[in-house]
């Protein structure tokens, strides 16, 4: 089934779907999460086009498809998805819905990295991100996705929440070339 909403996600957007060895074996292992007793985040990370985002909308669109309704009805099963780079603006513009995303069950990140280190409301320093990842540590369900390597979680982020990030999160790392040339 996750196959069938990755396919239908890449025919969206008018491509055509390619079942290549290295997207079948991500769909597996993100499928294994999914239905096993894993860590409670997914982070898929690496290299850019290659597949990430597609991966994450389509796991968001089979749980909408389970779960009765769509992956954006207020029902409980909702997942509630956010650019890296909105979070930020969240923060300055409409601090209470970040608030809420922080206890959000299912939550998807996508683009961490884009987002500002940090940003600055009414005297206070954020780090949207670094905020997120200590809320939400080791109690529920996150997706996330980034062209971040395995060191620069550290460097960007510091040590301790990328310790954090290593025990919530299973980790899929892509190394294949773009998709979009």
């Amino acid at each position: 089934m996750l196959r069938m909403c990755y396919q239908s996600e890449v025919e969206r957007r008018r491509n055509k779907y390619i079942p290549d060895d290295s997207t079948l074996e991500k769909i597996g292992k993100a499928a294994k999460w999914l239905c096993g007793d894993y860590k409670v985040g997914l982070l898929l990370y690496g290299s850019v086009g290659s597949g990430k985002t597609t991966l994450a909308k389509a796991i968001c669109n089979l749980i909408g498809i389970l779960y009765g309704g769509s992956s954006i009805s207020s029902e409980r099963t909702e997942i509630y998805r956010v650019s890296a780079l909105n979070l930020a603006k969240y923060v300055l513009d409409d601090p209470s819905y970040f608030s809420r995303l922080k206890n959000k069950e299912l939550l998807f990140i996508d683009d961490v990295g884009t987002e500002p280190e940090s940003v600055k409301s009414w005297g206070n320093e954020f780090s949207p991100v670094t905020e997120l990842i200590y809320a939400r540590y080791d109690r529920q369900f996150t997706i996330a996705t980034s062209n971040l390597a395995d060191e620069e979680f550290g460097e960007r982020y510091g040590l301790r929440i990328a310790d954090r990030m290593e025990e919530m999160f299973e980790r899929l790392h892509y190394k294949q070339n773009s998709y979009r040339r």
